[in-house]
């Protein structure tokens, strides 16, 4: 049976000290290296980095670091702490690659960390904003449903506030939502996110999570609840002061009805 040509690749070598990495190109903001830097420590970096090798002002050889750089920052780390890492695998990326190409590289070789929605989100900003795609193309060029794209860059129109604490790990992307759905205005929603991010911190935990949120929010639509009730009980009773509270509440425990509990109420009492 005839076999395929054995093919080249541009897998090469390179010193980790040698890699620049573009400033803001990448939209990863989460990096959790800890792990990642003892696996390196013990048995190196696995999958190549991807790269563009340019010459320095000074004529030497750098490389521009397209794709992987949680295994570099990693890397970088474990050789702070003694580990002894001479060189990494690397990917060439062609010299001419377009801002697209690049993008794409970044967000379809990622075999790590997999991207949170936010980061998605600055990605598909990207492309919606820098090259003009729509929504259902950038779906298409990402593989993904254009509902995700969607709900992806919903995030990028919540107040500044929360996408902030979204950054900084302090308020999770559900709770966020969960804030946006129930609070129509910015300045609602910032006052819901800081009373989610206090409770949290009040109960010694780093993120507030739907937990929190679902909690306060509960908390208010029963006040709210029981607002409602006072203002018809005050209404049933014509402006009376005095009102025994004790007995309205056997007595809507009785009737299950706030109408016929107050028309018991006015009739003397419960039986």
């Amino acid at each position: 049976m005839e076999t395929n040509t054995t093919k080249r690749t541009d897998l090469f070598k390179v010193d980790p000290r040698n890699i620049v990495v573009m400033e803001g190109f990448n939209v990863r903001i989460d990096f959790d290296l800890d792990e990642l830097k003892e696996q390196i420590k013990a048995a190196g970096v696995l999958n190549p980095i991807t790269v563009i090798p340019f010459k320095d002002e000074d004529g030497n050889e750098k490389y521009q670091l397209v794709d992987g750089e949680r295994r570099y920052r990693a890397t970088m780390l474990a050789i702070e702490e003694g580990a002894d890492i001479p060189y990494i695998r690397a990917l060439k990326a062609p010299k001419d690659s377009t801002p697209e190409q690049l993008y794409i590289e970044q967000m379809m070789r990622n075999e790590g960390k997999p991207f949170s929605e936010y980061e998605c989100a600055i990605m598909f900003r990207r492309f919606k904003e820098e090259l003009g795609y729509s929504q259902v193309q950038i779906a298409d060029k990402f593989k993904k449903s254009p509902a995700f794209i969607s709900k992806c860059l919903s995030l990028l129109n919540l107040p500044q506030y929360l996408q902030d604490q979204i950054v900084a790990g302090t308020l999770t992307v559900k709770a966020a939502r969960e804030i946006a759905n129930n609070y129509r205005s910015p300045q609602s929603q910032v006052k819901a996110a800081k009373k989610a991010v206090a409770e949290a911190q009040e109960q010694g935990k780093a993120t507030a999570s739907n937990k929190e949120v679902g909690g306060f929010l509960k908390e208010e639509r029963e006040a709210k609840a029981i607002s409602e009730a006072l203002k018809k009980v005050w209404a049933y009773m014509d402006g009376e002061r005095m009102v025994d509270i004790d007995l309205v509440a056997r007595l809507l425990d009785q009737k299950g009805s706030l109408r016929k509990a107050m028309r018991e109420y006015k009739k003397g009492g419960a039986k």
